[in-house]
């Protein structure tokens, strides 16, 4: 095998996950579309309602006075469904209760399994479960990307999320 072999394997492959996943993006956009145009009210309460609900990824952490954010060495998630939260903080699994009230989140204190994993992923899962026991407040933005705004004790910073969804166009 040669270097242009190796070099275009990569490349077509990323190229491949593009094309199928702008496929997906298309259909789900035809969708939404249809049905909007059949009930154009009942899709705009629909999205409004459930703006929060689903599964997101943590992409990055930052502290409000730090200019540079952690990104996470392992997958972190947030699986938000009918007042219930659940999800991986890189080593254990949690699961709690939250509340919306307009633009409010109220994250209920939460419960997780007791594996042991090594210290910086321990330390990085304590973090991210303090920060969203802290959460204030959350945004979507017009790409679909989630923010939480959250205080503790010890700091304040943003969690900032995108949808689990849409992996494979990263």
């Amino acid at each position: 095998m040669n270097l242009k072999t190796l070099v275009r394997q990569p490349l077509t492959s990323c190229i491949v996950t593009l094309i199928v996943g702008s496929v997906g993006i298309t259909s789900i956009n035809s969708v939404v579309a249809q049905q909007t145009a059949k009930n154009p009210t009942s899709s705009l309460e629909m999205a409004q309602s459930s703006s929060l609900q689903g599964s997101w990824r943590l992409a990055n952490m930052a502290l409000l006075d730090l200019p540079t954010p952690m990104v996470p060495s392992q997958e972190l998630t947030a699986d938000f469904s009918d007042g219930r939260i659940s999800g991986s903080g890189g080593c254990n699994r949690f699961m709690g209760s939250y509340e919306i009230k307009g633009d409010r989140l109220t994250i209920s204190p939460l419960a997780s399994t007791f594996k042991a994993c090594e210290e910086p992923i321990m330390t990085q899962e304590s973090k991210y479960l303090k920060a969203l026991q802290g959460a204030q407040r959350y945004e979507l933005d017009d790409k679909g990307q989630l923010t939480i705004y959250y205080q503790t004790e010890q700091e304040s910073g943003v969690l900032r999320f995108v949808s689990k969804n849409i992996r494979g166009l990263w």
